[in-house]
Order: C-alpha cells, then structure tokens, then sequence
C-alpha cells in the first residue's frame, strides 16, 4: 500500500474502518494493505459520484418544476386549492420540505429579528413557561419561504415519485414527458433510472462502496440523463448535458483510476 504503511499502521486504520466494513474489501483483495487501498479508492470515486449525482438532482428537478408550472399551474407545488392530485406520502413530503426551509430561514436570523416574529406567532401574547423547542417552531411558522426554498429541501425520493405508474395519467402524459421529450421512452424507464441514482446516493450518503454492476448501472444512468433531459434525441450538446459534463469528465476519470487499482488489488 501507499504512503509507507508499516504493520502497525495497517492494524490501527483496519480499526478505524472496522472489521465488518473492512471484510467486503478482504475478499477481493490478497491481503490487509490491499483491502484497505482498495477501500480507499471507493471513497474516493464515490466523492466524484455524489458530485455527479447532485449536478444531475439539481438539473432534474429544476426542469421539472419549470415543465409543471407552464403544464399544470404556476403554484402547483403548494397551491390552495391543490392544482394537481398527489398522493399523502407526496403532500407530506412537501410540508417537511416547508418546514425545513423555515428552519433554516430561521437559523440565519440574529436574536432580535427571531424575538420580532413573536408578535405573528403569539398575537394572542406569548404562554407562560413555553419551551424553547416550542417557541422556536412557532417563529418558524410565521416565515414565508419560496418555492425554491422549499424545492432545496426536497429529496430525489420525491423527485423519482412523480414518475411512479399511479401519476402516468395525471403527471406523465400530462407533463412529465415533456421532460424527456424523446417518443422512444416511456415513463417506466424514466422511473428505472431514478431508482438507479435514488439507490446509489443513498448508499454513497452512508459511506457504502460503489462499483461491479452498482457502478456500471449508475455509469448508464447518468448517460442517459446527461443525453436525454430535455432533448428529443440522445445529445452532449443540450444546456443539460454542457451542464452536467464537468462533473461527468471528473467522474470518468475517477472511474478509470479506481477499475485500474480494482484490477491490480484483486485476488
């Protein structure tokens, strides 16, 4: 292994690792150093996925969200009356979002401007003994926080739900596919993809090694997101794929070192 590791060394950082978590990379490799490199490496190509994978978020859910309010209504995010029929696993989710927004406008507030919004939250006058958990989800309530507040605070779980089969009617056929605006793709594979990137930084987030055919299935769907989001035909040249491309090009290369040290560690 790199860096001049003695024994001792590779005894201490197998620790730091823990057995459990370590024993993946044991039976891949010949030996301690080399399960430990190769660990190494994952970490570091998945750094360049989750970046990946955050440009690609980003970049969907924005094109979403603009297809929606020129199809279904300008508010249809949180419009009284709703402007479109979501399921309560979707409305909940953008209440959540609402509140962590509010959450955090209110943490970038200074004492003062959080003690002025008392008088919105208790016009009544403030409870006696009232907890400051309390006190501060009241203040909180009182902010008005945009749709892109709210949308920041989104999870890709709720992105990938639109393209679920009970919205193909309502979502899909009225909307959605404007986003990939290819006639050759259906909503099931839109969908397919999204679990893909939905499965894979949900394991990056926990620290959990991409590569085999995890790694090649989230390769393919981020080729076809960089070639397809709002692009009739497979394209590098659309405002998405020119946006997407820096982090795609790192990740490429990242990708290449990590399958040459895979193949040099392996048993």
């Amino acid at each position: 292994m790199s860096r001049n590791l003695t024994s001792a060394d590779t005894e201490k950082i197998s620790k730091l690792i823990s057995a459990e978590r370590l024993a993946t990379f044991q039976n891949l490799t010949e030996t301690d150093d080399a399960a430990i490199e190769l660990h190494q490496a994952t970490m570091i190509l998945g750094a360049s996925i989750m970046s990946l994978v955050g440009v690609v978020e980003i970049a969907l859910r924005n094109s979403i969200c603009e297809r929606m309010q020129h199809d279904i209504h300008p508010n249809w995010l949180r419009g009284d009356p709703r402007p479109i029929r979501l399921d309560t696993r979707e409305k909940n989710q953008i209440k959540s979002a609402e509140n962590h927004a509010q959450r955090a406008a209110y943490s970038k507030l200074d004492y003062a401007q959080k003690q002025a919004l008392d008088a919105a939250a208790y016009p009544n006058g403030k409870p006696q003994g009232i907890s400051h958990k309390d006190e501060a989800i009241a203040r909180q309530r009182t902010l008005i926080v945009s749709d892109g507040q709210v949308i920041s605070q989104m999870t890709i779980y709720f992105w990938k739900s639109l393209f679920a089969e009970r919205y193909e009617k309502t979502l899909w056929k009225r909307s959605l596919k404007g986003v990939f605006p290819n006639k050759t793709y259906d909503r099931a594979l839109i969908g397919q993809h999204l679990e893909t990137l939905y499965q894979t930084r949900n394991r990056l987030a926990h620290h959990e090694p991409v590569y085999g055919t995890r790694l090649q299935a989230i390769s393919a769907a981020i080729d076809f997101f960089l070639e397809n989001l709002g692009s009739r035909k497979p394209s590098r040249e659309s405002p998405a794929a020119k946006f997407i491309l820096p982090h795609y090009e790192r990740f490429h290369g990242d990708m290449a070192v990590f399958q040459t040290t895979f193949e040099r560690l392996k048993k």
